[in-house]
C-alpha cells in the first residue's frame, strides 16, 4: 500500500537553482580556477584557533543558554554599540544564531504573513526570495540598474509598494554586486519604510569588508528605524569562521520574542564550541584582521583590474564584500550557459547571475575566496576564453 505524504504547497514552490549545471559540468574536470565560491581559502585567525584547541581539549561540549552565552551577547552588544552605532539589549534584542541563514528564516517565518509582500532590490542573494516563499509570502523584485550603479532607485522602490507590502530585504555591503550603498540611499529607504511601515531586514554579514573611504552606514541606526529593523551578522566572513555557522540577529525585542521562540524549536541553542570561537573572535587582535581585511581588498582590486581589460565587458567598481558582478552580455549566451561553457572551454567556474534573480540574466559573479594563484589563473583564462569567442 503506498503512503501519500502531503508536501506543504510553500515548501513546494521554493525555487530550485541551476547550480546543479554547474556542480555536472565540473564533475571529473582537473585544474578548474574557482571564480565562483563564497568560501575562503584563508584560515581562521592564530588567536580564535588558540581558543577553540583550548575549548576542545577540555572537553566542554555541554548545550548553553538558549539564545547564546550571554557573556557573548554582552560582548557583541559592546561591539555593536562602539562600531555598528547599534544600541541593543543583550537579554531583549540579541540571538546568536545558527548563521545568518537560521536568523533570516526565523525573522521572516515570525513576521510575515501568508500573502505579504516583500521588496527585494535584486540582483540580490538567492536566499531572501527562498525564505520569503517559505514562509508563505510573495517576492516582489525591484530591478537595480547597473547603469546607477546597482544602487536603488527609491522612485522605483516606491511604485512597488502595495497595501499588501510588509518588509524590505537587502544585503549591505552586496552579495553578489560588491556595491556599498551610500548614506543618503539609506536615508530615503529609511522614510520609504516608515511611510509605509515597513519591516527592514538588512544582512551585514560583510560589514567587515568595506573599501570605500567613507565607512557603512546600518539602517537601524536612522531616525525612526531601530524598532522596526532586524540586522543579521556574523563571522563567517570576518573571523573565517565558515563551518562554524555562527550568526547573530539584533532586533525590537517585542518581535524577538517570537524570533527567539521559533529559534529554540529549530535549533534549541546554538553550537557551544562555536560559540566559545565567536567569543574570541571579538578579543581577536586589530592586526590578525587587518591582515584578512587588506587581503581581500588586495583581491577584490586585482581581479576587477583585470575583468576591467577584458574587451567587451563592463563591471561596476566592487566597494565591499568578496565579490564582482560583471556584464558579460557581449558573448550573447545566457548566465547560465555561459557559465557552463566556461567551464568545458576555459576550466574556469563562476555563478551565473540568473542565480540571484532574473534581473542578473547577462552577468556572472566573480568571487575572490581562491588563492592569488587562483586567480590569476582563472582570469588569464577568462582573457584567453574572450579572445577567441567566435
Amino acid at each position: 500500500m503506498s503512503v501519500c505524504i502531503r508536501i506543504q504547497p510553500d515548501i513546494l514552490n521554493i525555487p530550485i537553482s541551476e547550480r546543479e549545471r554547474i556542480i555536472t559540468a565540473c564533475h571529473g574536470r582537473e585544474r578548474l580556477a574557482d571564480l565562483a565560491s563564497g568560501n575562503p581559502d584563508m584560515a581562521m585567525p592564530d588567536f580564535v584557533v588558540e581558543q577553540l584547541r583550548a575549548c576542545m581539549e577540555s572537553g566542554y561540549a555541554r548545550y548553553t543558554d538558549y539564545y547564546g552565552l550571554p557573556e557573548l551577547r554582552a560582548k557583541l552588544s559592546q561591539q555593536l554599540k562602539g562600531e555598528w552605532r547599534i544600541t541593543a539589549d543583550p537579554e531583549t534584542e540579541i540571538v546568536i544564531t545558527s548563521g545568518v541563514q537560521e536568523g533570516l528564516y526565523v525573522v521572516m517565518r515570525a513576521v510575515l504573513h501568508s500573502g505579504d509582500q516583500v521588496l527585494i532590490p535584486s540582483p540580490h542573494y538567492g536566499n531572501y526570495y527562498q525564505n520569503a516563499i517559505a514562509c508563505g509570502a510573495k517576492p516582489v523584485l525591484v530591478p537595480l540598474d547597473e547603469k546607477e550603479g546597482f544602487v536603488p532607485d527609491l522612485d522605483r522602490l516606491e511604485k512597488a509598494v502595495t497595501s499588501r507590502t510588509r518588509a524590505l530585504v537587502f544585503c549591505n555591503p552586496s552579495n553578489p554586486l560588491g556595491v556599498v550603498w551610500p548614506r543618503e540611499i539609506l536615508d530615503g529607504l529609511a522614510t520609504l519604510a516608515i511611510r509605509h511601515n515597513l519591516i527592514v531586514l538588512v544582512d551585514e554579514i560583510y560589514h567587515d569588508f568595506v573599501y570605500s573611504v567613507q565607512p557603512i552606514t546600518s539602517i537601524a541606526t536612522l531616525p525612526g528605524m531601530a524598532e522596526r529593523t532586524f540586522t543579521f551578522g556574523g563571522f563567517s566572513k570576518s573571523h573565517l569562521m565558515m563551518g562554524l555557522r555562527i550568526g547573530f540577529v539584533v532586533g525590537p525585542s517585542e518581535p524577538m520574542i517570537a524570533v527567539k521562540n521559533l529559534h529554540y524549536c529549530i535549533t534549541l541553542c546554538p553550537s557551544s564550541v562555536a560559540q566559545v570561537a565567536a567569543l574570541a573572535a571579538l578579543d581577536c587582535p586589530k592586526e590578525q584582521l587587518e591582515l584578512v581585511f587588506h587581503e581581500f581588498r588586495q583581491r577584490v582590486e586585482m581581479l576587477h583590474r583585470g575583468v576591467a581589460t577584458i574587451d567587451g565587458v563592463s563591471c561596476v567598481k566592487p566597494e565591499g564584500g568578496f565579490y564582482l558582478f560583471p556584464n558579460m552580455s557581449r558573448f550573447g549566451l545566457s548566465s547560465i550557459d555561459l557559465a557552463v561553457q566556461l567551464i568545458e572551454r576555459a576550466g574556469v567556474i563562476t555563478l551565473p547571475g540568473t542565480e540571484f534573480g532574473p534581473y542578473g540574466e547577462g552577468y556572472l559573479r566573480l568571487s575572490v575566496c581562491a588563492t592569488r594563484e587562483q586567480l590569476e589563473e582563472g582570469l588569464a583564462r577568462l582573457a584567453e576564453f574572450a579572445d577567441n569567442w567566435a
